[in-house]
């Protein structure tokens, strides 16, 4: 079978694709339109993820992935391992691996697999020693991260802008817990309650939590809406009781959940206010409106994706590179809670208008 895009021959069709996509949870989440549209390219293919992280639980089960690949995290910091790795890989017999995350630990599972075809980014977009794995290497020149990532499938297809699709599966029996949780919570309306999910990777893309607090109270007295705070760990857990403290009322804690338990979740809440993280694209992924707040990164380029959200940059400059995981979160705290009740109040608005129009 020969492939024919846009009028010129690019090569029999793959039967065995690779994506290596290793972390982090929210960037593996933007990478899956990549393999729902190389399904679409090449149905009859056998396509396998490699990850390392714990969105191997988001991935598994997922229509367009075949098997999902888990690698030890900091592989390749062991040498040792490399034989057995490149053993496991090449049983697989791939023909076409795409590398969307551009760094070496990614790329050079790709040149390990034998694979003849390893499509990855040059340096606009790839770091390390990543483009030197690659032998089809892309330039970047897109925008939002989904849409680059969906670059890797140029050398077949050109994807418009806009045009990525997560075709995120419902999580049946992570959807009956959840359920459960929100009968116990008297949260059992979608249209009654919001959910609010102040943690973050980078304490730089955290946003002061007694304003989720606030933001909390707010929702409550303009719309009686409650509000379910989301936590992972006991760092977040104590954020969420602040919030919950500073609410007064009007926000309680969610329970301790799974990643698809939240996923569901966030499919359920009517509307997800985050900042730039893991639960911020999981809202993108299964169509919920997201309120997301940037401090140190932009949101045209990691904020959500898609027309039904509203992003609220920081007016402060964004802070040095050196300084974007680890300084103070001042781009965050310039963040006022105005701003933010004022796009809640948006989406709000829309969701109303389109329930009168259908």
């Amino acid at each position: 079978m020969q492939l024919r895009i846009h009028g010129r021959r690019v090569g029999t069709a793959p039967r065995h694709v690779l994506i290596t996509r290793l972390s982090a949870i929210g960037d593996c989440i933007l990478t899956i339109p990549v393999a729902v549209e190389a399904k679409r390219l090449w149905p009859n293919c056998r396509l396998t993820w490699a990850v390392d992280c714990a969105a191997e639980q988001l991935l598994q089960d997922h229509p367009c992935i075949d098997e999902v690949l888990r690698i030890e995290k900091g592989w390749i910091k062991r040498p040792s391992g490399w034989g057995d790795l490149r053993r496991e890989l090449r049983s697989r017999d791939f023909d076409v691996v795409l590398d969307p995350q551009g760094l070496t630990k990614s790329a050079a599972l790709g040149w390990l697999s034998g694979a003849p075809t390893r499509v990855g980014f040059d340096f606009s977009h790839a770091r390390e020693l990543a483009p030197l794995f690659a032998n089809r290497r892309v330039h970047r020149e897109q925008r939002h991260m989904v849409d680059t990532y969906l670059q890797v499938l140029s050398p077949w297809v050109n994807c418009l802008a806009g045009s990525g699709e997560f075709a995120l599966p419902v999580y049946r029996e992570a959807a009956e817990s959840v359920e459960q949780m929100l009968r116990e919570l008297n949260l059992t309306s979608s249209s009654n309650w919001v959910g609010m999910n102040p943690g973050a990777g980078w304490t730089t893309r955290q946003w002061p939590v007694e304003r989720f607090g606030q933001l909390a109270r707010a929702i409550f007295e303009q719309h009686g809406r409650r509000s379910l705070v989301f936590w992972a760990g006991q760092d977040e857990r104590l954020m969420a009781n602040v919030i919950a403290e500073e609410s007064n009322g009007a926000a309680s804690l969610a329970p301790a959940t799974s990643l698809r338990e939240l996923v569901e979740l966030i499919r359920r809440t009517s509307l997800l206010v985050t900042g730039d993280t893991g639960p911020l694209h999981m809202a993108s992924a299964v169509g919920t409106p997201a309120v997301s707040l940037h401090g140190p990164t932009w949101a045209d380029e990691s904020g959500p994706y898609g027309n039904h959200h509203v992003a609220v940059q920081s007016r402060t400059p964004l802070l040095s590179k050196k300084l974007v995981r680890h300084g103070p979160n001042l781009a965050m705290q310039a963040i006022e809670l105005d701003e933010v009740v004022r796009a809640c109040n948006r989406l709000f608005s829309a969701s109303a208008a389109a329930r009168t129009a259908a």
